[in-house]
């Protein structure tokens, strides 16, 4: 072997899942259910028909926002703004958020929604935790005081049924419990990792 040949190297080439022909092909499937949705089922609240909110179609909307997070999650870097999974995941959040906002305008009996709603607000809920946390190791304290207020927002739907069935006391105060865990962490300038991983079991489950 001549002395200018090149040696071979070992060197592996690490691809991010994120990155995958795969993974943007589920992605790009997801983004697009909302779009596919027929324009007279846009509305699961009933506004634009004048009719009561759908437990059916209200769960239907915040499907493909729980699938953002179960997909994302696991690779999101929720330190980093630029972050692609943790823009995603927040995003995803903030949707399940604004269907909140929606429901409590109207004076619909939430306890007639599909009990998989108050799972979509729960992991909204613990989304919100994980970003709290790392914008409070980092000092960020306008973007804590606007969490704060979207967690309590969450925390104050899932107070509803949850004064009601049982599933839904279970999840306020695993909500609370995982509040505390974080924040206790993340005044000590650490991050206890449990909001992600409840996250990720009540996606799967």
């Amino acid at each position: 072997m001549s002395g200018g040949q090149n040696k071979p190297t070992n060197a592996v080439t690490t691809v991010k899942p994120q990155d995958t022909v795969e993974f943007k092909a589920l992605d790009n499937l997801i983004g697009s259910f909302l779009t596919s949705i027929p324009a007279d089922l846009r509305d699961p609240i009933g506004w634009n028909t004048g009719m009561k909110p759908d437990p059916i179609l209200y769960m239907t909307h915040m499907l493909p926002h729980m699938a953002t997070i179960a997909s994302h999650d696991p690779h999101a870097n929720v330190f980093s703004v630029r972050d692609i999974s943790a823009q995603k995941i927040l995003s995803a959040a903030r949707a399940i958020l604004e269907l909140i906002y929606k429901i409590c305008a109207t004076t619909y009996d939430l306890l007639y929604l599909n009990h998989s709603s108050s799972k979509a607000w729960f992991i909204a809920g613990v989304t919100f935790i994980r970003f709290l946390s790392a914008r409070t190791i980092q000092n960020d304290e306008a973007e804590v005081a606007c969490l704060t207020q979207e967690l309590n927002a969450v925390k104050f739907i899932l107070g509803n049924p949850g004064d009601r069935i049982l599933i839904g006391l279970r999840q306020i105060k695993l909500l609370e419990t995982v509040y505390t865990m974080e924040m206790a962490a993340a005044k000590r300038g650490g991050h206890a990792h449990i909001a992600q991983s409840v996250s990720l079991q009540e996606v799967s489950a």
